[in-house]
């Protein structure tokens, strides 16, 4: 989602927590969906249904996966999920299909002594999404972040700093464009941690918005192995969806 917590979520997203932070630095298997919907400035709304999986590989230091997912999108057909508005408003229509394929690879960069870690990743979003559809932008993007988290006792503060490097639809100029992520997460017991965490992105067109926008995670672990993961987000600018939840559904190998 527009996160790589979100999405990752993110990220994603999504849409919670990077996955370092959750101490996901294993192999595993997830499904997840994310509902948002907002007027990103417009007279009507879009409303987009994201449905990621996600296939993660490796551990310490490296870790590989990819997303492929199914995407919906009901409004104007001029907003993507990861740019927000860009284009004049078209009609209104529903139309759904596979979203952009995302790549991704991590790697550890150091734990230090006062339990400060950094990861860096590089992630390659394909324009796999259909652009006469309007379910994306039908070009490649490429996104490089760094993600620095600590354990302070119950609490895990984090922060993201990335950039992304937008491909240019025909008749679009899209910015290339800095992100970023801060928030933290708290342990309830052994299975249950719950946080907060902002994300803010420069406008991505000349005459678009801004993002910015908060989310609230609720994490429950359970099995061996399984974990899900709720939240729910509330927009605070135009290039970002009015309000939107979900969920995902992990399994660790």
């Amino acid at each position: 989602m527009r996160t790589f917590a979100l999405y990752l979520a993110l990220l994603s997203c999504a849409a919670a927590v990077p996955a370092a932070a959750q101490d996901d630095k294993g192999s595993s298997l997830s499904v997840g969906i994310d509902y948002t919907t907002g007027d990103y400035g417009q007279p009507s709304d879009t409303t987009i249904t994201y449905v990621p999986v996600t296939y993660k590989l490796g551990g310490r230091p490296w870790q590989f996966g990819v997303t492929v997912p199914w995407i919906k999108v009901e409004g104007p057909g001029n907003v993507t999920r990861d740019t927000g508005r860009i284009g004049g408003a078209g009609a209104t229509r529903t139309e759904s299909g596979i979203g952009d394929v995302l790549l991704f690879a991590t790697r550890s960069l150091a734990v230090t002594q006062g339990g400060l870690a950094l990861d860096l990743t590089g992630r390659v979003k394909l324009g796999t999404a259909s652009r006469s559809d309007g379910l994306g932008t039908g070009e490649n993007d490429f996104h490089v972040q760094l993600d620095a988290y600590a354990v302070a006792g119950e609490f895990t503060p984090f922060a993201t700093l990335g950039y992304k490097f937008l491909g240019d639809p025909p008749g679009i100029a899209l910015r290339d464009v800095l992100y970023a992520e801060l928030g933290a997460a708290r342990r309830l017991d052994e299975q249950r941690s719950a946080g907060l965490m902002w994300h803010g992105q420069e406008r991505t067109t000349a005459g678009g918005s801004p993002q910015s926008e908060v989310t609230a995670f609720y994490t429950r672990r359970f099995g061996q192995g399984w974990k899900a993961q709720f939240y729910g987000l509330l927009g605070l600018a135009d290039g970002s969806p009015d309000y939107g939840g979900g969920a995902f559904l992990i399994r660790a190998f």
